[in-house]
């Protein structure tokens, strides 16, 4: 890991956090169609993962059914730019600077505050890593 200016750092992309139920594969196994709807007032924005070129998500805990579970939002350049439009000065800088250097290296940024913005998600498609399944939220609009 390394920190630039010391409000942004960075860590190859697969140190997560420790594993914690997660909130998408649990609505997929409940049933729930992947046209629906759900929507976050104060979705908040702690890290940003790039997973490509203008992919990137973010991961947040959630209390759901009793128990915290891990809930991973996806979205493309656009809306990157909508959320960082909500950024402090220094965050949305900070990443912008950071992504002009290289836009594309899978890597998780982490910094320091957090950005707030409501966003209208779905269900995306069962993703599997090592030792984890887990179905990402994927964004469709940002408010």
């Amino acid at each position: 890991m390394w920190t630039n200016g010391g409000l942004l750092h960075c860590s190859p992309e697969g140190e997560d956090m420790s594993f914690k139920p997660d909130f998408g594969l649990r609505q997929m196994k409940d049933g729930v169609p992947k046209n629906v709807d759900f929507n976050f007032c104060d979705f908040h924005l702690y890290s940003l993962t790039v997973l490509g070129h203008g992919q990137y998500s973010t991961m947040v805990e959630i209390p759901f059914a009793g128990e915290t579970h891990a809930l991973s939002l996806d979205f493309n350049q656009k809306q990157l730019d909508q959320i960082l439009s909500k950024a402090s000065l220094e965050i949305s800088s900070l990443i912008r600077k950071e992504l002009s250097h290289d836009p594309v290296t899978p890597r998780a940024l982490f910094f320091e505050g957090k950005v707030v913005f409501g966003v209208r998600a779905r269900l995306g498609e069962l993703q599997k890593v090592q030792r984890e399944s887990f179905v990402p939220l994927v964004a469709h609009e940002i408010m």
